[in-house]
């Protein structure tokens, strides 16, 4: 049994539970709490003693040095925070790290796509979709009966990335899963969750080289902006999850519901502007928010000014760096794949929507501080880096030697 492989697996499995798991509890640390910490100890455990890691991790490099900038800044900010709770934090950016470069080594090992990402993923998001459409069920739209509706909805991004890639290269009942994972999002009530998942339907049939493509991308934004249209306009719930009473701005004539985050984000940048280049440390962002708005802000609801106020503008550009860079060779893979390996290309257009849709998260939420979203992004983001590595190897030198092989064993035997 290959220990990596499922170490994989139960990871992705366990992200579908969201915060379900928060009902186990070792003393002080919850369930979730314990996952984040073997995510960051087990990937970087099985990272250095049973893998071999190939080039392609080199794309990493710059999320390696925002992680080594993390931990000195912590060191810098040492007597003022509170070790637990920077534990926490690091563990998951850690961890996200971990699982992607252990991604990256175990599915360039072989031509075929790891069950990790076939099987296990596309589980973990059923099992998340249905727990949360019980709940639905059983305590009506928006309830947190079973898990949280904000914690299914940020996972449920990934999953909706996964079946709108599947879907377009016609895999059996994509279309069904992904018409169910946005369904139950919908009726989550989560506005950021629903507006990304929306945004990601014209990406998914994104086309630059054909006019049917763009004529299908045209279609499928018309259709999306008539059915929001008309849920807004005609859907109490859902229109008054967008402008009930709150801390209001107002967007073209509308008000808009802003949750707090007009009073929370001009004093967490207020507090970054103090420290710019290092920033204030891990963590710091939340004891700012707390003694100057109130106990309910223990998150600025925008990872930037997260990253920017806990690690400077050094940490934010590693992080920018190296995000951006995933994104690139996600999008070059899939570029790639959908003219000479349309097998595989599914996993390199669902991480790049992935990559888009928390990207587009972290404007408004704490999506990276949530180990049940980042977790599954490293996976299936590390999937398509290393497969996709070794494929192009694999198949650009089949098609030099212009040689059909008799099996897949001839063409990948001394790869």
């Amino acid at each position: 049994m290959n220990l990596s492989l499922t170490f994989l697996s139960v990871m992705l499995i366990l992200s579908g539970l969201t915060d379900f798991i928060r009902i186990v509890r070792l003393g002080a640390i919850t369930g979730l709490g314990v996952i984040t910490l073997i995510s960051f100890f087990g990937s970087w455990y099985l990272l250095f003693t049973h893998s071999r890691l190939p080039k392609v991790v080199l794309v990493v490099s710059s999320l390696v040095l925002f992680i080594i900038s993390g931990f000195l800044d912590w060191l810098w900010h040492f007597s003022v925070l509170s070790p637990v709770t920077v534990i926490q934090n690091l563990s998951v950016y850690m961890g996200f790290v971990g699982l992607l470069l252990l991604s990256i080594t175990q599915s360039n090992r072989t031509f075929d796509l790891p069950e990790y990402i076939s099987k296990s993923l596309p589980r973990g998001i059923q099992i998340s979709v249905s727990l949360y459409g019980l709940g639905l069920v059983l305590g009506g739209p928006g309830s947190g009966i079973i898990m949280g509706a904000r914690s299914f909805a940020l996972f449920a991004i990934i999953g909706s990335a996964w079946f709108l890639a599947t879907w377009r290269y016609r895999f059996p009942g994509s279309l069904l899963w992904a018409s169910f994972t946005i369904l139950t999002l919908a009726f989550s009530f989560s506005r950021t969750a629903l507006v990304i998942t929306l945004m990601l339907f014209p990406l998914s049939q994104l086309s630059l080289t054909s006019l049917k493509g763009l004529l299908r991308m045209g279609l499928t934004i018309t259709l999306l902006i008539t059915v929001c249209f008309l849920a807004f306009t005609f859907v109490e719930p859902i229109r008054s999850r967008f402008t009930d009473a709150g801390d209001n701005a107002r967007v073209g004539g509308v008000q808009i519901n802003t949750s707090g985050r007009n009073l929370a984000w001009p004093v967490a940048y207020t507090s970054a502007m103090e420290s710019p280049w290092i920033g204030k440390g891990p963590t710091s962002v939340g004891m700012v928010l707390v003694k100057r708005v109130g106990s309910e802000f223990a998150h600025p609801h925008n990872d930037y000014l997260r990253i920017f106020h806990d690690f400077g503008l050094i940490g934010l550009t590693f992080w920018l760096l190296g995000y951006w860079v995933l994104i690139i060779k996600t999008f070059q893979n899939w570029q790639w794949a959908d003219r000479y390996d349309q097998e595989n290309a599914h996993i390199h257009l669902a991480s790049f929507l992935a990559l888009i849709a928390v990207a587009l998260g972290m404007m408004s939420d704490n999506v990276v501080v949530y180990i049940f979203v980042m977790a599954p992004l490293g996976i299936l983001v590390g999937a398509s880096l290393g497969s996709g590595s070794r494929r192009k190897k694999v198949i650009r030198s089949h098609d030099k030697l212009n040689v059909v092989p008799a099996s897949l064993e001839q063409l990948t035997m001394k790869y």
